[in-house]
């Protein structure tokens, strides 16, 4: 099972949860592999060099296998190089701040951005260059006209090291339930929801980033699934998907994704899962004409 971000970050808390009931399933082990770097790239060319025989299971989000073949020209494979076999949760996106950011809510942060922008701007960390943090930061800074400086790093550990420590001043982050936590104990505050969908009710007392006007058509949440290399048999890919489907509906496994603020999938064919990816890049695709993003190289 590979997962392309550091041990300790809420993907590998994911996993963590479910490569038990998944082996369970399966009559075999599953070991997680953290692979790190490169927004998920580099753990995305170590499962296209395997053979595709369901050895390795991706575990990604359109962070890595979407959008960085989309918004970066050293990314040699393609999306489409990837099947979707199952997906697995849904996760609220939050805007976080760093404790002593003199901003209490959506507006205040504009309006300190705004001042900022010609002397000291505001400055942001995302898992990478082309990430789907970077790319809705990136349309904040043009629906509020100011400038915001991008800080990529190797996962999520880092950036919310550095947001605690004070070394940025902002990031938008996938939820995690330890985030409550966290911001109870004075590490850093909570100030949007970027949806207003499906909000779980540890989030109830968040404001939506899209009650705001200037924002009203802001909506981003990010879902993770199961791949494998396309190309894999099908029968692979039906008892990998049954095994996954399987997994989801464990107890402590619903239990403990539930617990951290994530919604789980439904059971899903192997069709669906794979029409609702190919849905998923043409919707990506759209967003960065959207956000007049400009692939680095």
């Amino acid at each position: 099972m590979m997962v392309p971000y550091p041990a300790g970050g809420p993907s590998d808390s994911v996993a963590r949860a479910l490569n038990g009931p998944i082996g369970q399933a399966l009559g075999a082990q599953v070991v997680v592999e953290n692979v790190g770097g490169a927004t998920g790239s580099i753990a995305a060319n170590k499962v296209l060099q395997a053979k595709p025989n369901g050895s390795y299971i991706f575990q990604g989000t359109a962070n890595e296998l979407i959008l960085p073949p989309l918004t970066n020209s050293a990314i040699r494979f393609q999306p489409e190089q990837f099947q979707n076999v199952h997906p697995l949760t849904t996760t609220n996106l939050v805007f976080l701040v760093k404790q002593d950011l003199p901003v209490k809510n959506i507006d205040d942060f504009v309006k300190l951005a705004q001042e900022r922008a010609s002397t000291t701007p505001l400055t942001y960390g995302t898992v990478g260059v082309g990430s789907l943090y970077h790319l809705i930061t990136e349309r904040i800074s043009k629906t509020i006209n100011a400038t915001l400086i991008h800080a990529p790093y190797r996962g999520t550990a880092p950036v919310m090291q550095d947001l605690t420590g004070g070394q940025i001043d902002f990031a938008i982050q996938g939820f995690s339930k330890s985030m409550i936590d966290m911001e109870k104990d004075g590490r850093y505050r909570i100030i949007a929801v970027l949806s207003a969908i499906d909000k779980p009710e540890i989030l109830k007392d968040y404001p939506s980033i899209s009650s705001y006007p200037q924002f009203k058509d802001f909506d981003y949440r990010t879902g993770s699934s199961y791949f494998v290399k396309t190309g894999t048999p099908d029968e692979i890919i039906k008892k990998l998907n049954k095994a996954i489907a399987q997994a989801l509906q464990d107890p402590n496994a619903i239990k403990l994704l539930e617990g951290d603020g994530k919604v789980v999938a439904t059971p899903k064919t192997p069709e669906e899962a794979e029409k609702g990816y190919l849905e998923e890049i043409a919707m990506y695709k759209k967003i960065i004409a959207a956000t007049g993003f400009k692939g680095t190289n």
